[in-house]
């Protein structure tokens, strides 16, 4: 085991939480999910024109798609876009 394995563990252990994630029309999973709120949202002139809420799941466990559902806090909300996957981790933004 490396060292990145054993801190991205922690980081997901001690940051995380664990939500439903369902791609219809499958069944949901229970997958464990670093949850970040009020992300900014930039306008044309880099003012900020709005908040929203990305989820980071590692790709072991969950690659995220347009269209997921995610059950989090007893809210569904479907993922809007994604924002980026460097191959261990993959990052989405949350509609609503």
């Amino acid at each position: 085991m490396d060292a990145f394995s054993t801190m991205d563990d922690v980081v997901f252990d001690t940051l995380g939480t664990v939500a439903q994630v369902q791609r219809p029309p499958n069944p949901s999973a229970p997958i464990r999910l670093i949850v970040r709120d009020g992300v900014e949202r930039l306008g044309e002139f880099q003012q900020v024109v709005g908040r929203a809420r990305h989820v980071v799941a590692r790709n072991r466990e969950w690659a995220f798609r347009r269209g997921d559902a995610v059950l989090l806090e007893g809210r569904t909300q479907p993922v809007e876009a994604l924002v980026g996957d460097d191959g261990l981790v993959n990052e989405a933004v949350l509609h609503g």
